[in-house]
Protein backbone atom coordinates (compact mmCIF):
# COMPACT_ATOMS: atom_id res chain seq x y z
CA UNK A 1 0.00 0.00 0.00
CA UNK A 2 0.77 3.71 -0.64
CA UNK A 3 0.02 6.34 1.60
CA UNK A 4 0.70 10.08 -0.32
CA UNK A 5 3.32 11.66 1.44
CA UNK A 6 1.05 14.82 0.81
CA UNK A 7 -2.55 15.25 0.40
CA UNK A 8 -2.46 15.97 -3.61
CA UNK A 9 0.80 14.33 -4.03
CA UNK A 10 1.52 11.28 -6.46
CA UNK A 11 4.06 9.15 -4.99
CA UNK A 12 3.80 7.98 -1.13
CA UNK A 13 5.50 5.64 1.50
CA UNK A 14 5.18 1.54 0.86
CA UNK A 15 4.02 0.04 4.23
CA UNK A 16 1.96 -3.49 5.08
CA UNK A 17 -1.22 -3.30 6.97
CA UNK A 18 -3.30 -6.22 8.75
CA UNK A 19 -6.26 -6.03 7.07
CA UNK A 20 -8.47 -4.18 9.65
CA UNK A 21 -5.90 -1.41 9.42
CA UNK A 22 -6.50 -1.49 5.84
CA UNK A 23 -10.02 -0.70 6.34
CA UNK A 24 -9.66 1.83 9.13
CA UNK A 25 -7.46 3.55 6.81
CA UNK A 26 -9.57 3.52 3.63
CA UNK A 27 -9.85 6.79 2.68
CA UNK A 28 -6.12 7.79 3.62
CA UNK A 29 -4.37 4.88 1.00
CA UNK A 30 -3.39 5.12 -2.09
CA UNK A 31 -2.41 2.21 -4.00
CA UNK A 32 -3.68 -1.10 -2.16
CA UNK A 33 -2.14 -4.43 -3.88
CA UNK A 34 -2.80 -7.64 -1.47
CA UNK A 35 0.81 -8.79 -0.45
CA UNK A 36 0.59 -11.99 -2.07
CA UNK A 37 0.32 -10.50 -5.51
CA UNK A 38 3.18 -8.27 -4.91
CA UNK A 39 6.17 -9.73 -7.50
CA UNK A 40 9.27 -8.07 -8.48
CA UNK A 41 7.69 -6.32 -11.19
CA UNK A 42 4.82 -5.26 -9.41
CA UNK A 43 6.91 -3.91 -6.56
CA UNK A 44 9.45 -1.85 -9.82
CA UNK A 45 6.23 -0.67 -11.45
CA UNK A 46 5.42 1.35 -8.22
CA UNK A 47 8.86 2.83 -8.76
CA UNK A 48 8.71 3.56 -12.30
CA UNK A 49 4.92 5.06 -12.34
CA UNK A 50 6.24 7.32 -9.37
CA UNK A 51 3.54 6.06 -7.13
CA UNK A 52 6.08 5.43 -4.62
CA UNK A 53 9.80 7.43 -3.31
CA UNK A 54 10.22 5.05 -0.77
CA UNK A 55 13.18 4.12 0.40
CA UNK A 56 14.12 0.44 -1.97
CA UNK A 57 16.27 -0.99 1.28
CA UNK A 58 13.23 -0.21 3.75
CA UNK A 59 10.47 -1.17 0.94
CA UNK A 60 11.89 -4.15 0.14
CA UNK A 61 12.65 -5.51 3.48
CA UNK A 62 8.85 -5.02 4.33
CA UNK A 63 7.39 -6.54 1.18
CA UNK A 64 9.51 -9.30 0.99
CA UNK A 65 11.00 -10.25 4.16
CA UNK A 66 14.51 -9.33 3.22
CA UNK A 67 16.59 -6.83 0.74
CA UNK A 68 17.12 -7.75 -2.57
CA UNK A 69 20.40 -6.30 -4.12
CA UNK A 70 18.97 -5.94 -7.55
CA UNK A 71 15.57 -5.28 -6.87
CA UNK A 72 16.89 -2.36 -5.19
CA UNK A 73 19.14 -0.98 -7.13
CA UNK A 74 16.58 -1.56 -10.09
CA UNK A 75 14.24 0.87 -8.07
CA UNK A 76 17.24 2.89 -7.27
CA UNK A 77 17.75 3.72 -10.71
CA UNK A 78 13.68 3.89 -12.01
CA UNK A 79 14.04 6.75 -9.08
CA UNK A 80 16.76 8.61 -10.60
CA UNK A 81 15.06 8.45 -13.46
CA UNK A 82 12.07 9.81 -12.45
CA UNK A 83 13.65 12.36 -10.54
CA UNK A 84 15.61 13.90 -13.42
CA UNK A 85 12.25 14.17 -15.60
Amino acid sequence: MTIPYQEDAGAGRILVYCRTCQVDMAGQLGETIPLGKVSSGVFLDLYRTGKTTSDPFTACELVFGSVKPDLVREAQTLMNHIDRQ
